[in-house]
């Protein structure tokens, strides 16, 4: 308390109130705050683990649509999605499908296509899909377009082993 008999308690109040207020904005100034970038965004859903999200499912490990967005809205709230119309191939009765999405981080996009395939190995391309079939391939390429910006992406990369990748802070993008 203030000896001074002119200074009121809520006076000294409101000035304890500036005063830490006026160290909270100093240091807020002080702190560097990494502006949002392609490589802010790789380096940190590169060093994300996954594997606690995977599924196996014959000899293929994935995982699910909702389970990554989950992942990566915790992570970059501002990100989104857009779903482009399916591109069909051939002749009406006898047509394969390719679908094809956008995932954006604040204004980073990556774009990934795919076509509608079978589930089980080999893989091939299903002629005249079902809305199943397209619905089943738009959720594929939805992880496949998280991967892009890094979220996952050591499911696809053709390594013996498998680790936790690792990305240093000072590491370049890769494209």
């Amino acid at each position: 308390m203030s000896n001074d008999p002119d200074i009121g308690y809520d006076e000294i109040i409101d000035n304890k109130i500036m005063e830490k207020e006026r160290e909270d904005y100093n240091k807020m100034k002080k702190e560097k705050v990494e502006e949002l970038s392609q490589g802010l965004i790789w380096r940190t859903l590169r060093n994300q683990d996954c594997s606690n999200l995977e599924y196996k499912k014959m000899s293929l490990t994935y995982i699910a649509w909702a389970d990554l967005w989950a992942k990566l809205m915790d992570i970059f709230p501002q990100s989104s999605y857009i779903f482009d119309e399916p591109t069909f191939f051939g002749e009406l009765g006898n047509q394969t499908c390719e679908v094809s999405c956008s995932i954006y981080i604040g204004q980073f996009e990556r774009n990934c296509t795919l076509p509608v395939m079978t589930a089980s190995m080999p893989m091939k391309s299903i002629v005249n899909p079902t809305s199943r079939d397209i619905n089943d391939a738009k959720q594929r390429c939805f992880v496949k377009a998280m991967a892009m910006h890094g979220l996952g992406l050591y499911l696809w990369e053709k390594k013996t082993i498998k680790s936790k990748p690792s990305v240093s802070l000072d590491s370049e993008m890769p494209f």
